[in-house]
């Protein structure tokens, strides 16, 4: 999913890391006391800020040792999912008896988004990120959704003070955060010249090319692109551009559109002219999806018409209400995310998802829940086997071998991507829209259509 920031944002950002420094943390090495809930006390772990964190929980028998955290955006358009993953973090950790080995672990639920964007702020990415860097009871945190968000924590949580924190996500899937691409990514986010960060999700090269040749499949040949100019969204543009021509498609147009535009008739009455039978769009369903979606439809017709096909920015249900910033015009889109349906799980999952589902009151399980407690699995049993140092942890993250676990096996190469996969691990999910998200079909990336994608991005 998931997944942005514009290069000029990223820098304002990092040129800020030092000021943000001075005013975050203060007082880390200090005891919560109270601040933890459950069974039993906070001990000897330091609650991070609450300007952006939820209290410290703690639910196990006498005090934590240490702690987790999550980082996800828990206001806007991804709010429904990212308050799942954080339940399906609390239910791994009650499975476990908030353990992990000899260790207990307490967490808390960070958010990185404002009120004021509604969706993930670079400013509180930022300072997130050197809060956790100073709590040195902190071992992992599990995030980030955006990938843009990424971007800017992991500098910072690589040269944390113990050799470095790990950033474990559940959902970011812009390819250039750990493998090769044009200018000096993934270089730049890795300044000790280590790696910390890892994920579960699998990268957009993969993406686009599960969704290149769904729309071929389609009978579409001519397709139109638009990114919103930043990581994620033109990333996943890019790697759809690449696999699309080596599947056959033309592609018509790649062009930019700004999430704060008031409308977008004039980019879609140009588009008009280039013809398309189908519009792939990378970007996200908080920046303007429901305008930039109804002035599709209203200029170039329904998407039965014109097809138009979302990645896992748009891909919830959240894109077909109103409220959440979406609009019922989505109804005939295609949309991708990683995965399997729910009705598709097998094995342990299927036994995660019967238990989890009885603590939602009736609401459906969010395919990201699954992602959320794979990453929360993951981290766990690195501190389980590690000499309780951000170091070792890191070392046993990267040395993680997984059988049939909640997405398959897998474990992870030296850059922290998933490989020796099977299962979901590697599947992607296509659906369809009416008023919500109808699954259509479950499919493996063709590999020449993924190294296409990843070359149109190193490019």
């Amino acid at each position: 999913m998931k997944k942005r920031v514009s290069i000029g944002l990223l820098l304002a950002a990092v040129g800020a890391l030092a000021l943000i420094a001075a005013g975050c943390g203060g007082g880390s090495d200090k005891s919560s006391g109270g601040g933890s809930t459950g069974g039993g006390g906070g001990g000897k772990v330091s609650a991070l800020p609450a300007s952006s964190c939820g209290s410290l929980e703690f639910k196990g028998s006498g005090d934590a040792d240490y702690l987790i955290a999550s980082d996800l955006p828990l206001q806007g358009g991804s709010r429904t999912q990212t308050t799942q993953m954080n339940a399906a973090i609390r239910y791994v950790l009650g499975q476990q008896d908030w353990k992990a080995g000899k260790y207990n672990i307490a967490f808390q639920a960070c958010d990185d988004s404002t009120a004021q964007l509604g969706k993930w702020d670079p400013d509180k990415c930022s300072a997130n990120a050197h809060a956790y860097a100073q709590n040195s009871k902190l071992l992992g945190v599990i995030g980030t959704f955006n990938s843009g968000c990424a971007a800017i924590e992991i500098p910072v949580l690589n040269q944390a003070p113990g050799g470095g924190l790990q950033l474990l996500s559940p959902a970011n899937t812009y390819g250039c955060l750990t493998e090769p691409c044009a200018g000096d990514e993934p270089e730049k986010y890795y300044p000790s010249g280590k790696r910390n960060y890892a994920r579960v999700a699998p990268s957009d090269p993969n993406q686009g090319a599960v969704d290149a040749k769904f729309l071929v499949s389609q009978g579409v040949k001519r397709v139109s692109v638009l990114n919103d100019k930043e990581a994620y969204g033109l990333g996943v543009a890019k790697n759809f551009a690449g696999a699309a021509k080596a599947a056959g498609m033309t592609v018509t147009g790649f062009t930019a559109y700004d999430p704060k535009q008031a409308n977008y008739q004039a980019l879609f009455t140009r588009i008009k002219g280039q013809n398309p039978d189908a519009v792939f769009i990378g970007g996200l369903i908080d920046e303007n999806s429901g305008q930039l979606i109804n002035d599709k439809v209203q200029i170039l017709g329904s998407n039965e018409q014109v097809k138009l096909m979302l990645p896992d920015g748009f891909t919830t249900d959240a894109v077909f209400d109103r409220s959440q910033g979406g609009t019922p015009n989505a109804k005939g889109a295609f949309f991708s995310v990683a995965g399997v349906g729910i009705d598709k799980y097998k094995g342990a999952a299927l036994k995660f998802i019967n238990g989890f589902k009885s603590t939602l009151n009736g609401k459906p399980v969010d395919p990201y829940a699954i992602l959320g407690a794979q990453a929360a699995q993951v981290l766990l049993d690195a501190i389980e086997k590690s000499d309780g140092t951000r170091s070792d942890v890191i070392a046993k993250v990267f040395a993680t071998k997984v059988s049939n676990g909640l997405i398959g096996n897998f474990s992870f190469n030296k850059n922290g991507d998933l490989t020796g996969a099977k299962g979901a691990a590697v599947l992607f999910t296509i659906y369809k829209g009416t008023n919500h998200l109808n699954t259509l079909l479950t499919t493996a990336p063709d590999s020449k259509l993924v190294a296409a994608a990843r070359k149109e991005a190193a490019g």
